[in-house]
Parts: C-alpha cells; sequence; structure tokens
C-alpha cells in the first residue's frame, strides 16, 4: 500500500466535529480526536467514561492504538473539543500525547489553537511544540 504525506486539514477537523455531534449530541462538554495515517486512513476516537479521574484516558488514545494494531504510523493529529452548542476549541496534545506522537517522528502535522481564538487551529509540525525534545539529545 502507498504511503502518504497528509497535514492537518479541514476535512479532519469536520470529521471530529461530526463524531462529536453523533456521539454525543445532547451534552455540551464533550471532545474527540481525529488522525491521519501514512495510509491515508482516518481514525477517531473519545475519552471513555470513567469513575475515578486517575484513570482517564485522552481522547487521542484511541487513534493511537488503533493505528499501531495496523502497524500504520500516524501523520496528522487534531484535537477538539465542544465548550457549548456548535462551539468548538482546539486541543492541542497533551504532554504525554507528544511523547506518545513522537513516535512517529517530528514531523507529524498537530492542530493547535490560533492566537486569540481557540475555535480556530492551525498546523504546527510536533517538533514546533516541544524543540527541545528528549531525543535531540541522543540523536
Amino acid at each position: 500500500m502507498a504511503r502518504v504525506s497528509v497535514g492537518v486539514d479541514q476535512n479532519l477537523i469536520a470529521a471530529i466535529v461530526r463524531f462529536i455531534e453523533k456521539r454525543f449530541p445532547n451534552e455540551d462538554a464533550e471532545g474527540a480526536a481525529g488522525m491521519y495515517t501514512d495510509t491515508g486512513r482516518l481514525l477517531l476516537s473519545t475519552s471513555p467514561e470513567t469513575l475515578n479521574d486517575a484513570v482517564a484516558l485522552c481522547h487521542e488514545t484511541g487513534c493511537l492504538c488503533d493505528a499501531y494494531c495496523a502497524d500504520e504510523s500516524i501523520v496528522a493529529s487534531a484535537c477538539l473539543l465542544r465548550v457549548s452548542p456548535g462551539r468548538f476549541v482546539i486541543l492541542p496534545p497533551c504532554g504525554v500525547c507528544q511523547e506518545r506522537l513522537f513516535l512517529y517522528g517530528p514531523d507529524v502535522s498537530i492542530a493547535v489553537p490560533c492566537d486569540h481564538d481557540a475555535t480556530r487551529w492551525t498546523a504546527k509540525k510536533l517538533h514546533e511544540l516541544q524543540p527541545y525534545h528528549w531525543r535531540k539529545a541522543l540523536e
């Protein structure tokens, strides 16, 4: 199968919005993540509910597990949170998810919020989010 290099795009963002609207139609604060793999596949996931916040997972975890099981690399990642009906903000990956994404290299495309408007996004490479990542010392 041919490998493709796709970055964060509006199709990815729209797919995440549709997923949140379908999965959580009557709830305000809900989120989900979406990722493209190097084969062009779109993955979507959300954080499962837990009774104990200490064991909660990030929205991205399901996508990462799916890609790993399929032996596909992640090339783009975005995470959104619906904060009110029709209003979604972009959530950059937490430090743990950044570490997980680094498995696929420093050039993974990441959706980050625009300055002064978290409902708008721009794409950055993972190494731009963590320019001093610990693995650079081992290169």
